[in-house]
């Protein structure tokens, strides 16, 4: 290699090193640069406007927040929090101090809080007439915040799926009994109607209300396989009137009440000639009046005359027989 060849190979190097460097400061900046800068600004920040230096800074508060967003302290004191209304025939704690409720929920004072819990523990343990002589009172005043509504119903949710999952596999715990199922269900569903219901994330009601609408249609299957078609009915009334299902599923309730009702009235075609010999004719009407109320009802759900053709036209023959009988 000759001399002005090593000459050039130098200016290169020593060309693409600046370009590199000027690159990096113009993508990083200039340590050095920023330095500088930095001490020329806290000094401009340490003199006042009376030419004073070192004066102490004002502590910054420890989350920077928007003006109006934030409740004002008061001296030396916490901030302020709302706190949900206490239910009817309760009294606030006399200390007034708020506890921490779950679940991201607004403090409850501690009457609330009590409440609440004794709701709770008795819905846990499958005492629903009891647990509803406190919910339905405080629902009917409006006394029960939104809160405390999401947070029972949450409860009252898992109660379901349970129960629903310990009658399809025949546990032993209550022998085989569907009626904690039908007071969860019951008590989720006066929840998820009251008012303060109504602003809850639509995921939560979206949940409950799926399982209401499988807990209602198992045990309306349940009770029609074994003949219980005017309860089944009642049951698969309520899967149908579930707010928030979607069409697939109000169609399987739609076909099931469908379903329901020509059985009963098939059941009551065969007691009905019983019942007339035996001169009973106001049970035989009466029974004759319970299927008319039924298709009545599910006319008023959405459930088309065509659907309903085989379940009136033997309502129809009901009525006959009864005119036609003999009065005894």
């Amino acid at each position: 290699m000759t001399v002005e060849e090593a000459l050039l190979a130098v200016v290169g190097a020593i060309a693409l090193a600046l370009l590199f460097l000027g690159l990096s400061e113009v993508l990083e900046g200039d340590p050095l640069v920023r330095l500088r800068a930095r001490r020329r600004l806290m000094r401009r920040r340490r003199l006042r406007p009376g030419g004073e230096a070192g004066a102490p800074r004002s502590p910054r508060p420890p989350l920077a927040r928007r003006p109006g967003t934030t409740p004002v302290a008061p001296p030396g004191g916490p901030l302020p929090l709302p706190a949900e209304p206490t239910p009817p025939g309760l009294h606030a704690a006399p200390t007034g101090e708020p506890s921490t409720a779950s679940g991201g929920m607004l403090p409850l004072d501690r009457a609330t809080e009590d409440w609440r819990d004794d709701v709770v523990a008795l819905i846990r343990r499958r005492e629903l007439a009891e647990a509803r002589r406190l919910i339905d009172p405080a629902l009917a005043s409006g006394a029960v915040g939104p809160g405390t509504v999401e947070f029972l119903l949450e409860v009252c949710s898992t109660a379901v799926a349970r129960d629903l999952w310990r009658l399809r596999r025949g546990l032993p715990r209550g022998g085989g009994d569907d009626g904690p199922l039908a007071g969860s269900m019951e008590t989720a569903r006066a929840l998820l109607d009251s008012p303060p219901a109504a602003g809850l994330p639509p995921a939560l009601r979206l949940q409950v209300g799926r399982r209401l609408w499988r807990g209602h249609t198992r045990l309306g299957l349940r009770r029609w396989r074994a003949g219980e078609f005017d309860a089944a009915a009642e049951t698969l009334f309520q899967a149908l009137s579930v707010p928030g299902i979607d069409d697939r599923r109000r169609r399987l309730a739609r076909d099931l009440v469908v379903r329901t009702l020509e059985d009963m009235a098939g059941q009551s075609l065969e007691l009905i000639p019983q019942l007339l010999g035996d001169g009973d004719r106001a049970a035989a009407l009466g029974r004759a009046q319970r299927l008319l109320t039924r298709i009545r009802r599910a006319r008023d759900e959405g459930v088309s005359a065509e659907e309903l053709a085989v379940a009136a036209s033997r309502a129809r023959q009901l009525l006959e027989h009864i005119e036609h009988a003999p009065v005894r």
